[in-house]
């Protein structure tokens, strides 16, 4: 009997040496296998994924690793409550103790999307549903979705509310989490911006700022004319004269092929700054921070007109209207004189 008991002993001792071994080779030695002979995939950890929904994920991406060890190794190496949403990139080759460290370890797939200055908000939310690198969870926002999304009030207007700039992000995450983001930085460089303007300043509220400083941006084809752009507006507002401006026609027109011609800037809507005093009802536009710094301290000019020198990006600003009518004509009706 007592010999028995030795042999049962050392067998279950050898049998426990074995599987203590074949684990070790499984979890730390052993290389995981993709189906199809790829060398990669990427893996797609959603919001609220759990463990076990991340190894039935990696089932169906053909990583061949058994569900009920992976989420054993999980949390066995106290990773069951770190998991970070994003994308991973998974190779064939790691082991399982690898795969689960690297998951655990928030290091996802970067991105970059970058918003570029004088942007409308309608072409940015088509550009952020058409970027695979974000999840879309409620397919291409309308305006007035959006605005719920990102926490703005009751009743604000899409346009001009988001920061332009290149924003880094886990590749994967819900589109909503940049907006959001743009949303914020938006209000806070207004903010910043507000509290700092020079006191003179035509506007009178963030709002006007942020509408003038749209206009800025899609007047200004170089960096250096802002302020002096920003000083024609100011000086017209103050003065009560029309801005007269052409981007705020174009963008209360429906349609626009990309000619501007006589009959829009006579045919009155709420955007059109020839038939209409002061400033567009919304802003035009997201304008970037150089422009809103630029619509809180406008250069301190008598300058009431401006006209592009032809494709150069610069403006000719004038004081007067028969000077500025001397550079239409030799710009505008006769450029390169």
């Amino acid at each position: 009997m007592l010999r028995f008991i030795k042999w049962a002993v050392a067998i279950a001792l050898v049998s426990a040496v074995a599987a203590a071994g074949f684990a070790y080779w499984y979890v730390e030695k052993r290389p995981i296998e993709l189906e199809g002979g790829q060398s990669e995939i990427i893996l797609k950890v959603k919001p609220a994924s759990t463990v076990r929904n991340i190894a039935s994920e990696l089932l169906n991406d053909g990583v061949k690793v058994d569900p009920n060890a992976f989420q054993w190794v999980f949390k066995y190496f106290g990773s069951d409550r770190s998991i970070h949403v994003g994308r991973y990139l998974i190779k064939s080759g790691m082991t399982l103790k690898e795969l689960v460290k690297h998951i655990s370890s928030g290091e996802v797939i970067m991105s970059k999307f970058t918003l570029i200055e004088g942007t409308e908000t309608a072409k940015l939310l088509k550009k952020i549903a058409a970027d695979d690198n974000f999840e879309h969870p409620h397919g291409e926002l309308s305006s007035q979705d959006l605005m719920k999304e990102v926490g703005a009030p009751e009743g604000t207007h899409p346009e001009g509310q988001f920061a332009a700039d290149t924003y880094v992000f886990a590749a994967g995450v819900p589109d909503t989490i940049i907006l959001r983001r743009m949303y914020r930085e938006q209000q806070q460089r207004l903010n910043a911006v507000w509290e700092s303007r020079d006191k003179n300043i035509a506007v009178k509220t963030p709002y006007e700022l942020l509408i003038l400083a749209s206009l800025i941006e899609k007047e200004t084809g170089d960096s250096k004319d802002r302020t002096l752009v920003s000083s024609v507006f100011n000086n017209r507002l103050k003065k009560g004269m029309l801005l007269q401006t052409d981007p705020t026609v174009v963008y209360g027109i429906e349609n626009f092929d990309g000619r501007i011609l006589k009959s829009h800037l006579k045919t009155d809507h709420p955007y059109n700054t020839y038939t209409r005093a002061g400033l567009p009802p919304t802003p035009i536009c997201n304008p970037g921070e150089a422009s809103l710094v630029a619509a809180a301290h406008p250069a301190q000019t008598d300058y009431l007109y401006f006209v592009a020198k032809g494709n150069s990006g610069q403006s000719h600003f004038s004081k007067t209207l028969k000077e500025h009518n001397a550079a239409v004509q030799k710009y505008l009706r006769n450029p390169g004189s």
